[in-house]
């Protein structure tokens, strides 16, 4: 089995974890579709900030259904979930975000949104699915939750919140050199080109 396409370490560097500045920001980076798990990620920002109001959750894609134009627009009313559409340029979002949050049932290919996550530095909620739980080391840089389960989300929530700062930028760290040690593109190439010399003999 091969890492899908890695990820370049020169173009995603390490960053900076957050500063502490008394919120919490969660970010959704996938297109506004079902299958990604938009409704999954609203729900449990709903429920999340019913609890905990130094919270925030971010939203960056393109809306593919038209039918969560109008929900985008009634839960940014809420004040806790920003909607910045589509993005060309993700690195401002990327060290603003003190978790990424990818809840998706798609059939994904390799996620490039965790493995540029984790490059960095940043922290990962991802669900048990192939081409997610593989950028993740479940309860070191970051956690595993099943697919479909809104519980499941909002319990991984919770358990980041309950982390200290420090706690949260390690799970970071983690992640970065879990890329370094499996997805750097360059590991990736090498890995594709033994396979083919292998199978031409």
């Amino acid at each position: 089995l091969l890492p899908g396409s890695g990820v370049s370490l020169k173009v995603h560097k390490a960053m900076e974890y957050p500063a502490d500045t008394g919120v919490i920001n969660f970010l959704f980076i996938a297109r506004v579709m079902a299958e990604k798990g938009i409704d999954l990620y609203l729900g449990a920002a709903k429920r999340i900030y019913e609890k905990h109001k130094n919270v925030m959750f971010h939203i960056c894609g393109q809306c593919d259904d038209e039918k969560y134009i109008d929900l985008l627009k009634e839960a940014e009313k809420s004040g806790y979930i920003t909607y910045h559409g589509e993005q060309k340029d993700m690195v401002p979002f990327f060290e603003m975000a003190h978790c990424i949050v990818h809840p998706s049932y798609y059939p994904e290919g390799m996620s490039n949104v965790l493995l540029e996550a984790a490059a960095h530095c940043r922290p990962i909620i991802a669900t048990d699915r192939a081409g997610c739980r593989e950028t993740v080391d479940d309860g070191k840089s970051g956690f595993v939750i099943p697919i479909k389960d809104e519980d499941a989300l909002v319990d991984a929530l919770e358990k980041f919140l309950a982390m200290t700062w420090e706690e949260k930028k390690e799970m970071g760290l983690a992640g970065r050199e879990k890329i370094e040690r499996e997805f750097d593109r360059q590991i990736v190439v090498r890995a594709y080109v033994e396979e083919i010399e292998r199978i031409i003999g």
